[in-house]
């Protein structure tokens, strides 16, 4: 047991010198000896004889351990009359044993820089905190209670973490103490369900031996059922935390669906759940994954939506809805919105409906590029993969083709070569004999967005192998000086769209450059319709099959520009404003209209504010835009911002 006790002398320790003794030992210093008698060190007690030796050490020479701070003796010593000592040498601690005072010859240590060598993971960046190990400072503390925020602890440490509740982060799936078997239970599981494997998967020799292997640990399944009853507890885990996670930091929320058919042939329709916490953070969750039961209708998938909004409690936290241009997913939007208002709204909902049905339904913009591309290819005369294999089957029965366009006989000659491991063989032979890249050239599917373009860049990049190989075979004709060029200028107008598609499918989508990019789209289809820049040496043809493209796009335009909530996410963008809306719609009062219309919406919605504005602060010109963004936003910012357009 450590108690307080007197503070030391510091002037006795330091030889007279009272640089280092505290205020309250310097206000009596005339009665204490000026120096030890010369005999002291044979005829004191073992306690001053420390005392004496630790003063005569010089600072350098003492380890960490023995700092005066920290070793002292912890009684007061008496001796004889003749010699005796007033001794003010007391320890500030005292402890039951006393610590023995060794004069060392070891050289004065250089301080030494230690840095956390932590790598967050999930982040993938490593921690920056570094402290230094001073010979004068003996202490780890610092150290264990950084470790201690990474989940770090020492065994035998004294900074252990204090025991609390339950911690919120342990409802949002926030790091447990799990022991090796749950951990590899959890990664089984998770495997399993990732990689679709057969639960049957759990009853192979292999699998189980593979467990079995591991000292201390056995199989974590040995029936299909069991793995079976721990996914759907696994599962009810999860959805518990996803709907506390929800409740305490979702307060408005957009969603994305589709629907598809899976391997084992099983409808299927996916909700994924976009908001923004409090503190502005972006966070994204599976809602619903479910199969589908009757007639994909419009009803039935709005009741599909409403059953999951209601079993999570965001009836009036909806805010909009993305999906395909599917002509069920119209209806679907139509009914929720009438099923929704039908309801009692809560205490906490917002003072007007954010959910407004078809107005409130966003189209997947990536989708309409989609339809624009495949109306063009179709007009080219490009064919389809039925076509194709149609095409195989005759040249396996030793009939010759014809009739098919370049990108048709691109989409023939690389499905005949897929066909047949011998053929493939060939093509390697041929690219090794002359130094080529062996890849084969990918044909396109219907379902996968660019990837007609995909196959005549791998032709284009193909041509000397392509060549080759149709002259040392006889059932395909050789490609002419003419299919070559087409299939440049096909090449040239899909790369645009290429573009567009892949600046859309980013990673975080903001729908408030979905207006820009209609008008983006526009002027290349105008450009390529008029022969401008690269564009000016099409075949008419080509054009042609644009201008069908361009039906299209008015199509879908005329349905985007009906929608308040394009418009409204324009206008909230710092970085544009309403300076787009006032330049492009210029007929009559168009722009200041709808500018009129979005702050009367957003002021029924939201309460009217005020905020102090710094316009220098909309400026983005130190951000990193991808290509595409920063040319539409080239065109889009004014030279001095405007201010907010709402709170006006």
């Amino acid at each position: 047991m450590r108690t307080r006790q007197k503070r030391l002398n510091y002037r006795v320790l330091n030889d007279e010198s009272d640089g280092e003794s505290l205020p309250e030992d310097q206000t009596d210093q005339s009665s204490e000896s000026s120096e030890p008698p010369s005999n002291a060190t044979h005829t004191l007690p073992t306690c001053q004889k420390d005392a004496v030796i630790l003063a005569n050490i010089p600072d350098c020479e003492l380890l960490p351990s023995e700092s005066v701070s920290q070793v002292l003796v912890s009684q007061e010593c008496s001796t004889d009359a003749g010699t005796s000592i007033t001794s003010h040498v007391s320890s500030r601690w005292s402890i039951d044993c006393p610590w023995v005072i060794k004069r060392t010859n070891k050289r004065r240590l250089a301080d030494r820089e230690i840095r956390c060598m932590h790598v967050d993971e999930k982040a993938g960046t490593r921690c920056d905190w570094r402290t230094s190990d001073s010979q004068r400072q003996n202490t780890t503390s610092n150290m264990k209670t950084h470790l201690a925020k990474h989940g770090i602890y020492c065994p035998t440490s004294s900074i252990q973490p204090a025991k609390k509740g339950p911690d919120i982060r342990s409802f949002m799936g926030g790091k447990q103490s799990l022991t090796h078997q749950e951990v590899l239970e959890r990664n089984a599981i998770r495997r399993i369900v990732t990689d679709m494997k057969a639960f049957t998967t759990v009853k192979s020799p292999e699998f189980q031996q593979m467990f079995r292997d591991i000292p201390g640990i056995e199989p974590p399944f040995t029936s299909r059922h069991t793995l079976r009853d721990r996914i759907m507890q696994e599962f009810a885990i999860q959805r518990t935390n996803l709907k506390n996670e929800l409740t305490l930091t979702c307060k408005t929320i957009a969603l994305s669906l589709y629907i598809w058919t899976s391997q084992n042939h099983l409808p299927i329709l996916g909700i994924i759940g976009h908001w923004l916490t409090d503190e502005f953070e972006y966070r994204e969750r599976l809602l619903e994954f479910t199969e589908l039961q009757g007639v994909h209708s419009g009803e039935n998938l709005a009741i599909a939506v409403e059953n999951m909004l209601t079993e999570l409690s965001l009836e009036d936290k909806l805010i909009s809805i993305t999906g395909d241009n599917a002509s069920n997913n119209e209806a679907m939007a139509s009914e929720l919105y009438f099923s929704l208002s039908d309801r009692p709204r809560g205490e906490d909902a917002m003072p007007a409906p954010l959910y407004r049905g078809l107005d409130s339904y966003i189209r997947c913009l990536a989708h309409v590029l989609n339809l624009i591309v495949k109306d063009i290819l179709r007009n080219v005369g490009s064919g389809t993969m039925e076509q194709a294999q149609v095409a195989c089957d005759c040249l396996q029965t030793g009939n010759s083709i014809t009739d098919h366009s370049a990108i048709g006989r691109l989409r023939v000659l690389a499905l005949w070569i897929n066909r047949s491991p011998q053929r493939r063989q060939k093509w390697k032979e041929i690219c090794r004999l002359n130094n080529l890249p062996e890849k084969f050239v990918a044909y396109d599917v219907t379902t996968r967005w660019n990837s007609t373009f995909r196959m005549v860049d791998d032709g284009l990049k193909s041509r000397q192998q392509v060549n080759k190989f149709l002259n040392l075979q006889e059932e395909l004709p050789p490609f002419t000086l003419q299919d070559w060029s087409r299939l440049e200028q096909i090449h040239t107008v899909l790369h645009k769209f290429n573009e567009l598609t892949l600046f859309i499918s980013k990673r975080n989508p903001q729908i408030s450059l979905a207006v820009p990019i209609y008008y983006e789209l526009h002027e290349l289809l105008d450009d390529v319709t008029e022969g401008n820049g690269e564009f000016a040496k099409l075949d008419r043809d080509i054009i042609a099959a644009v201008k069908e493209g361009m039906k299209k796009y008015e199509k879908y335009y005329s349905i985007m520009d009906e929608c308040d909530t394009y418009y409204t996410a324009l206008v909230l963008d710092p970085r544009v404003k309403g300076e787009m809306v006032l330049r492009e719609l210029q007929d009559g009062n168009a722009g200041t209209m709808v500018l009129e219309t979005i702050r009367t919406n957003i002021h029924q919605v939201y309460a009217a504010s005020n905020p102090e504005h710094d316009a220098a602060a909309s400026k983005s010109s130190s951000l990193q835009h991808s290509d595409v963004e920063s040319r539409m936003l080239k065109k889009l910012q004014a030279r001095d911002p405007p201010l907010s357009d709402i709170d006006k």
